[in-house]
C-alpha cells in the first residue's frame, strides 16, 4: 500500500508509509484545512482515506 497526503483532490506528498503519512497530516493540518491521506493499492487504485470525509 502507498499513502499520499492530499489537498483539494491533489496529491501533495507521497508516496510514503502509513506512519509517515499520518505524521505529515497532523503536522500540516494547522496550516491547511481539508487535508486527508489517500490509500492506494499496488495497481494505483484508491482503496480508502484517512481524515476528512466527503
Amino acid at each position: 500500500m502507498k499513502y499520499y497526503v492530499c489537498y483539494k483532490n491533489r496529491r501533495i506528498l507521497g508516496p510514503m508509509t502509513k506512519e509517515e503519512a499520518i505524521q505529515q497530516l497532523f503536522e500540516l493540518k494547522g496550516t491547511f484545512k481539508r487535508l486527508y491521506v489517500l490509500i492506494v493499492d499496488e495497481n494505483g487504485k484508491a482503496v480508502g482515506r484517512i481524515g476528512r470525509k466527503r
